[in-house]
């Protein structure tokens, strides 16, 4: 080549010639040299920054106060931070590549495999749960879970991320509160069966006292002397008295051993029907008993009955000497909060003797009695039985009242509809 062509080759100057571009090739002076490709700022700051996140979140996963592991598809643990290995007792290596499984109580397992696969699959409806795990000394914890999906760019679930709360206290103390309950109940219900049984079996001994009684005195009470005669009359009215006593032992055991399914009742016909079964303790008194509305409602109707008469029968009972008791029944629906109708209330009302609201609770207890026997008679256990079908029922009982001004027991019953008969 001759000079001349190097210069046109190379020179920029001269006219008509554009200097050739070629890729990695300098075109300063004459040699020819290769040249690094460029590495842009912007892409310099983004993998840093990448780094400093990456770092930062294991950092925070690391030292987070919270149990927390990272498991594949298959249950393999990819990650997991000091305080759930603290919590197992076991090292990280222990730990990595392992399967979660292993570290699951051998009766949760199933229960695990389960739960992984729903939420491998998408199902993390319910985020929470309740799982079993063993520490490396052979212990167990119980850990409340709560499970986030891992996902790649693609949206694709890949593994799941869990957060383990330690609840071996809340968890002990619920089973022993479970325990004990059931305990108490099965207490309760032999307690309620031997009361019925022991009272079934006194009534027999308890009528031959009164059968005899009574013929000795129909039939020898000439040959008794005052006191004799006077001791026979104590000896009856005891029995009589044990006899009720032993009858309303039975009818308080019955509330819960012996009741009859949830039905359809016309509160109105069953006061009626009350009513005229009281109408000799009506008639003895020169009481009167104004029925007002009472609604339909679902419920035991026989505890009906029963809890309208002792009602209405204590109003009776505790009236004022010289005045004609009043006892006013009456009763509605009520609507809840969101319109609908949730409850029953009945009231029953009397002009009676009333009493001091100090003892309000009292009144309702099994043989808790307000006055002495010689002024009132009873047992003590009248007001313990409406308690009774009420919370059989689902319901509450109480009373409002002042000494001398009578007193209104007021009952609300859970509202089901007519539909809804049940056992």
């Amino acid at each position: 080549m001759s000079e001349t062509a190097s210069m046109h080759l190379f020179n920029p100057l001269l006219p008509g010639r554009t200097p050739a571009r070629i890729p990695g090739v300098s075109g300063r002076g004459l040699g020819i040299t290769t040249r690094k490709p460029e590495v842009l700022p912007y892409e310099e700051a983004l993998e840093e920054r990448l780094r400093e996140s990456e770092e930062r979140f294991r950092g925070m996963f690391q030292e987070a106060p919270v149990a927390c592991h990272e498991i594949d598809g298959d249950g393999i643990v990819l990650r997991v931070n000091q305080a759930e290995c603290e919590l197992l007792g076991f090292e990280q290596e222990g730990m990595l590549g392992h399967c979660i499984w292993d570290f699951i109580a051998p009766g949760e397992v199933a229960k695990g495999r389960e739960v992984v696969r729903r939420k491998m699959a998408g199902d993390f409806t319910s985020m929470t749960f309740d799982q079993e795990y063993r520490r490396q000394d052979g212990t167990t914890v119980f850990l409340e879970i709560h499970s986030r999906a891992i996902r790649n760019t693609a949206g694709q679930i890949t593994g799941i991320r869990s957060f383990l709360l330690d609840v071996t206290e809340r968890k002990r103390a619920q089973q022993a509160l479970q325990a004990q309950a059931e305990t108490l109940a099965q207490s309760n219900a032999e307690l309620g069966q031997f009361a019925y049984v022991a009272s079934h079996d006194l009534q027999e001994p308890l009528r031959k006292i009164l059968a005899f009684g009574d013929r000795l005195k129909n039939k020898h009470a000439e040959a008794l002397s005052t006191e004799g005669r006077d001791y026979l009359e104590r000896m009856q009215n005891a029995a009589g008295r044990m006899q009720a006593l032993i009858n309303d032992l039975l009818s308080l055991s019955r509330v819960t051993n012996h009741h009859q399914p949830f039905v359809a009742v016309d509160l109105a016909e069953v006061a009626r029907m009350v009513v005229s079964d009281l109408e000799t303790r009506l008639s003895q008194v020169s009481g009167k008993v104004e029925l007002g509305a009472l609604p339909i409602i679902v419920a035991d109707r026989g505890q009906m009955a029963q809890l309208l008469q002792n009602l209405i029968g204590n109003g009776l009972k505790f009236s004022k000497p010289g005045q004609p008791p009043v006892v006013k029944v009456r009763g509605e629906l009520l609507n809840g909060p969101q319109g609908g109708v949730d409850a029953c209330q009945i009231v029953v009302e009397d002009n009676g003797i009333g009493f001091d609201e100090k003892y309000l609770d009292r009144i309702f207890r099994v043989f808790q009695r307000l006055h002495g026997r010689t002024e009132y008679e009873g047992t003590g256990i009248g007001l313990a039985i409406c308690r009774k079908i009420v919370e059989r029922h689902g319901g509450s009982i109480t009373a409002t009242s002042t000494p001398g001004m009578g007193a209104k027991f007021i009952v609300t019953l859970p509202y089901r509809p007519l539909s809804e008969e049940t056992t």
